[in-house]
């Protein structure tokens, strides 16, 4: 089982799509022979050395920042490009303050140890879908996150980074707390009634909205109308990343009126506050863990990051 979460470009890429149609001209035996495409053999260095001590020896976690598309990402069809290495240790470090720590803190690390992916890919390029969003994360069967798009990430410490210049490590982190939430779901399904709260308004064709649009039907995202899996694995991540004075501002920002799809303001905000109510529950109720103090964690973490 796979579950993949796409962004949709707000700019066109012309040139990225014009480079990507030539790298499509390279045969797999020619890649494999481009130097630092990854899976060679190197020297074993400071970043191993963080990832072991950090991630590997406490929660088993094998990060791979060096990899053989061809083997470790056979199933990205596109040309991918590896991450810079210097940004390795930083994003990890980040990723580790708000996804692990907080999880580890409220749920408790044997918990974390048994849930979390056991291989995680770190890479530098985005992926393009043929609706024309932008692949950047990858979750397969509960084994391994590919993380994407990684090259244009900066985080607090960095050289160049700026205080509020969160855009994209905030995109980063919303595709692992999306990935690892298809992951909990994976293991212990979440309640039926949550795929009843709007079955008639999840469609295939959710690249036609904008986010926008689709909260004025009781979604968090325009990706969440997708299925009812990343309906409520959109749902949690936003309110985890954003906290809870975020989700109530996304619910006040609700405009009257009715939607082209027949939802008024009242619906669309039963339909957010049910959500939250059946997320709250299933956390407690199967993980015991309480989902606003992580809520609250993972805020205080994103804050301390990016300010």
């Amino acid at each position: 089982m796979k579950r993949y979460i796409s962004f949709i470009s707000l700019f066109v890429f012309a040139g990225v799509l014009l480079a990507s149609c030539k790298k499509e001209k390279i045969n797999p035996e020619d890649a494999e022979n481009i130097h630092d495409l990854g899976g060679d053999t190197w020297v074993q260095g400071p970043i191993d050395d963080w990832i072991r001590d950090s991630l590997t020896s406490i929660y088993n976690i094998d990060v791979k920042y060096k990899w053989n598309q061809f083997e470790d990402l056979a199933d990205i069809t596109a040309i991918l490009v590896p991450p810079k290495e210097e940004i390795i240790i930083p994003l990890l470090s980040s990723l580790k303050k708000a996804w692990i720590d907080t999880y580890s803190a409220e749920g408790g690390e044997e918990f974390f140890k048994k849930i979390v992916p056991k291989n995680m890919y770190m890479v530098g390029s985005p992926a393009f879908n043929p609706n024309g969003s932008v692949k950047q994360g990858v979750a397969e069967g509960g084994r391994k996150i590919i993380v994407l798009d990684i090259n244009r990430v900066t985080v607090k410490g960095m050289p160049g980074y700026t205080a509020g210049d969160s855009v994209f490590f905030k995109r980063m982190l919303w595709i692992i707390q999306h990935e690892f939430a298809h992951i909990l779901h994976m293991n212990i399904m979440y309640p039926q009634d949550f795929k009843n709260i709007n079955p008639s308004l999840i469609t295939s064709n959710w690249t036609d909205y904008s986010d926008a649009e689709a909260v004025r039907d009781g979604f968090v995202s325009n990706y969440a109308m997708n299925v009812s899996d990343d309906d409520f694995v959109e749902t949690i991540t936003y309110m985890l990343i954003e906290g809870k004075a975020g989700f109530e501002q996304l619910i006040a920002s609700i405009p009257e009126g009715v939607t082209d799809r027949g939802t008024t303001r009242d619906q669309a905000v039963l339909r957010l506050r049910t959500k939250e109510s059946i997320i709250v529950n299933y956390y407690k109720q199967v993980w015991n863990i309480d989902f606003y103090k992580l809520q609250t964690r993972v805020r205080a973490a994103v804050t301390a990051l990016i300010n």
